[in-house]
């Protein structure tokens, strides 16, 4: 756990213009202080999505991306 590491990925987050509609929190049971963050996240662009997931990838420890959906809304 590194100070301001979660305000670093946020921050990638919103210069790569994606919106972040909810984020949550669970402790790792195998490992003490450490959590795991899954978020849902909007975007105008798949090509910002992409530059974020992959600046991300390098910046978290374990990073997956559990699911993508077409949002239909217009």
């Amino acid at each position: 756990h590194k100070r301001g590491s979660l305000a670093a990925i946020l921050n990638v987050m919103s210069d790569c213009k994606l919106n972040l509609t909810k984020i949550q929190s669970l402790p790792k049971i195998e490992t003490p202080w450490k959590y795991a963050f899954f978020v849902d996240v909007t975007f105008a662009t798949y090509k910002d999505f992409e530059k974020a997931k992959s600046i991300l990838s390098i910046m978290a420890e374990n990073f997956k991306i559990l699911g993508e959906y077409k949002n239909e809304r217009k």
